[in-house]
């Protein structure tokens, strides 16, 4: 196994790499045919649009130019390599590359990254590795069977390593999956202050590590990631905690010595609170989180059940349908939060709409983030809109592209016409992609909810509906009641912010944030109260 020379801290601390340069992508445009288009026609627009974008075919860095290794293979690969333009690839790595590009791709995908789902965007972003070999006499002072890796602040992921170096599959995969692994949490999670850093820099390690050990299974070498006993974890995490408090870096040495161990710990209390999350669908989820395994191991107490506390009423699926799937498909199907944190999550269904920036005002006014389940077909025309909601912290969510009853639909017609339709949108227009989708009405059958999960999404419900969508009821005393009396820990409540007339919503909205902060609740996002990230 190579030993992998770098400083890896830089890579989620301080990025080190060559200048920025632009990543240009061209598209072949078709035009839009009415019913007149003839049958050739169509054709050779279906051509066109199957071939969208291709990787770039050469970056420039540090005055060097690499050139895209061509690797034959059925499909195009979101993980592409480049070699030096001014020299020949050996036979032997280009023999390597041609197995490892493809299993790297293929990783990638089965965890539902959304960079490595080019079939399903418009606008690909290709993870570009720039494979530099080097000589004897290099800069680095590397020997034959070290590899220096870093990520750029360009996006580009760098190898170093001496030219002669005997390379095999298993000695370049787990640091490259690493690598992008981590680069998919940089382009969420960069810290500025100095103990922040630091913190940063062990959630993801640690979250690496969990990575690594996901994927590859027999395959991973991990380093050694247990403290050799109870007094030194507890020491050590009291330095950690020490550093936060006090917005201190912790030092290279300390680090370099229980950096394996203390991410370790800290994403494994983690994956242990939050059910139904993994680090490959952890991702993005924000440092506060891990906090807490600073003091105590997670208390591994969650609720045994899960289920709707407002009733049945006839427009509206039977709430007792509602508890059953939550219960049976637990970890992939969320009524409400399964730990016992004085937490809630407002999110509202249907938007965006005029309504939502009279919402969005209410929470930027209380500081408060929210969830918010939004219709495909109505996110292009609020577009500045949505893409301040999404730098204030909320979670944008998927609610369908149009409100149909998904159960009307079959499972592949449920997430192509309708999930991945309205993904596709989110990617296009905001370089997003959801994990959480809300079916319309509350309705999806067993087989639709086995086959979101399938692709990596999760289906988010709600414990308390405030009937704020019932016209003949919906007056602001009545939804703030139904929000209020139904109180309990870890509350995902439905709202709206579209479909009708929602004043009486946002009028709602100061009485029932005040009640709530006065318990001693607090409001968070869905990705926040799940610990699952919110995106692809």
């Amino acid at each position: 196994m190579f030993n992998h020379r770098n400083d890896s801290r830089s890579q989620t601390t301080s990025f080190k790499g060559t200048a920025l340069f632009t990543f240009v992508l061209c598209f072949l445009l078709s035009a839009c045919g009415g019913s007149s288009t003839s049958p050739e026609t169509k054709k050779k627009e279906e051509a066109v649009a199957e071939v969208v974008v291709q990787p770039q075919s050469t970056w420039l860095v540090s005055e060097q130019e690499y050139k895209l290794v061509d690797i034959n293979t059925p499909k195009l690969l979101s993980v592409q390599s480049y070699w030096p333009s001014n020299r020949d690839i050996p036979a032997d790595f280009f023999k390597v590359l041609t197995v490892l590009i493809p299993q790297i791709d293929m990783l990638f995908s089965q965890q539902y990254f959304a960079f490595s789902d080019l079939n399903n965007t418009q606008e690909p972003q290709f993870k570009s590795i720039i494979f530099k070999p080097l000589g004897p006499d290099n800069s680095l002072g590397l020997v034959e069977g070290e590899i220096d890796y870093q990520l750029g602040s360009d996006g580009l992921l760098h190898l170093s390593f001496l030219e002669s170096s005997p390379f095999q599959t298993s000695d370049l995969l787990q640091p490259i999956v690493s690598l992008i692994y981590q680069s998919e949490r940089a382009k969420y999670r960069q810290e500025s202050q100095e103990g922040q850093r630091s913190f940063e820099y062990l959630v993801s390690h640690g979250l690496t590590l969990h990575f690594i050990q996901q994927v590859l299974s027999d395959e991973a070498n991990l380093p050694l990631t247990q403290f050799a006993n109870e007094k030194v974890k507890q020491q050590v995490l009291v330095q950690v905690k020490a550093s936060l408090d006090n917005n201190i870096t912790l030092t290279h040495d300390f680090l370099a010595e229980h950096e394996n161990a203390i991410g370790y710990y800290l994403v494994e209390q983690h994956l242990r609170n939050y059910i139904g999350s993994t680090a490959a669908n952890s991702f993005s989820v924000p440092n506060e989180l891990f906090i807490p395994w600073l003091n105590n191991d997670s208390p591994n107490n969650q609720k045994t059940t899960t289920f709707v506390r407002t009733g049945d009423v006839e427009e509206q699926i039977a709430v007792t349908e509602l508890s059953r799937q939550g219960n049976q498909f637990i970890g992939s199907y969320f009524l409400e939060g399964y730990n016992h944190e004085k937490l809630i999550a407002l999110t509202f269904d249907d938007g965006p709409s005029e309504y939502t920036q009279k919402i969005l005002d209410v929470l930027n006014e209380a500081k408060i983030p929210a969830s918010f389940f939004w219709q495909g077909k109505n996110l292009s025309p609020y577009q500045s809109l949505i893409k301040q909601t999404i730098k204030d912290g909320h979670t944008v969510a998927n609610h369908s592209w149009n409100h149909t009853n998904g159960t009307t639909l079959s499972v592949d017609a449920l997430w192509q016409q309708q999930v991945m339709k309205t993904n596709n949108e989110f990617q296009r227009l905001f370089n997003i992609t959801p994990r959480f989708y809300r079916p319309p009405y509350g309705e999806i059958t067993d087989e639709q909810v086995q086959s979101l999960t399938e692709h990596g999404m999760k289906v988010l419900l709600w414990s308390v509906d405030s009937r704020d969508w019932n016209s003949s009821i919906n007056t602001v005393e009545y939804i703030e009641s139904e929000i209020i009396n139904n109180q309990h820990e870890e509350v995902i409540t439905l709202m709206h912010d579209a479909g009708g007339n929602r004043q009486n919503t946002v009028d709602s909205l100061p009485a029932i944030i005040k009640h709530y902060q006065s318990q001693g609740y607090r409001f968070v996002n869905l990705e926040t109260l799940l610990g699952i990230s919110d995106k692809h």
